[in-house]
């Protein structure tokens, strides 16, 4: 599964459709999802849930045997309520969209993609244990004393990290895996110049390796593919480190 709408459609969707009309939407929402109740953070769980509206149909639509007028006729129901517009206005207006017909179709695309796509969830002790990590991380290079430049580039990495960990409910791993990828490219790119930093800063990099290491776990096991690195951690390390201090670390261990 590749997120909650394959994975839970018809639990969420009647969850949505039993909220009271008087309801207001940037409310609503912010309950649905567990978002804060602020403008910027509802709007942003509402445009995720859009673009992963336009995934399914593409999904569907790549499987040529299936009916795609049949699975899709009532996504623009769908994408009628999830626009992320008019958040100050009451819940009824977006709630008829949501109809018996839309639920039923959602729930045979979920079934249909079940068929190709499985992800396994992340236990809440998971999570808990990646959101204390990050913010432990994010607080380590706030004190650190890492040039600024170099210390920004990484806590926008840490950043994208949160925001793949508060969408987690609706994107599932794959948001995870895009964070991850996205913060070993930062580390490769930055290489020289954390290299410098690697004694001075060696709890930041130690920290960093143990996240990286966390996430690389999890993302493959939930997506079952091959992890994207033998030993993160040493990865990490290595990139940070002279070569001569890799060869005799590698050494001692053998």
């Amino acid at each position: 599964m590749i997120q909650i709408l394959l994975a839970d459609s018809t639990e969420f969707y009647l969850k949505e459709k039993g909220l009271p009309d008087k309801e207001i939407v940037r409310d609503a929402w912010a309950k649905v999802t567990d978002t804060e109740s602020e403008d910027v953070e509802v709007t942003k769980a509402v445009v995720a849930l859009y673009s992963l509206s336009q995934e399914i149909q593409s999904l569907i639509k790549i499987n040529e045997k299936l009916n795609h007028e049949l699975y899709l006729a009532s996504f623009k129901r769908l994408e009628q309520a999830f626009f992320p517009l008019n958040l100050g206005t009451n819940w009824q207006s977006p709630k008829q969209h949501l109809t018996e017909e839309a639920l039923t179709r959602l729930q045979f695309c979920a079934n249909e993609l079940g068929r190709y796509y499985s992800e396994e969830t992340l236990s809440e002790e998971e999570l808990a244990d990646i959101v204390a990590k990050t913010n432990e991380l994010f607080e380590a290079l706030i004190s650190s004393s890492l040039p600024d430049a170099l210390r920004l580039a990484l806590l926008e990495e840490i950043e994208r990290i949160r925001s793949a960990i508060h969408m987690y409910k609706i994107r599932g791993a794959k948001g995870l895996k895009e964070a991850l990828q996205s913060t070993m490219g930062a580390v490769i790119a930055n290489q020289e110049e954390i290299k410098s930093q690697s004694i001075s800063n060696s709890d930041v990099i130690e920290r960093l390796g143990v996240l990286i290491d966390k996430l690389d776990k999890f993302t493959t096991r939930a997506l079952k593919l091959k992890r994207a690195l033998a030993n993160p951690i040493r990865f990490v390390l290595e990139k940070l480190t002279d070569d001569s201090d890799t060869t005799k670390s590698e050494d001692a261990e053998s």
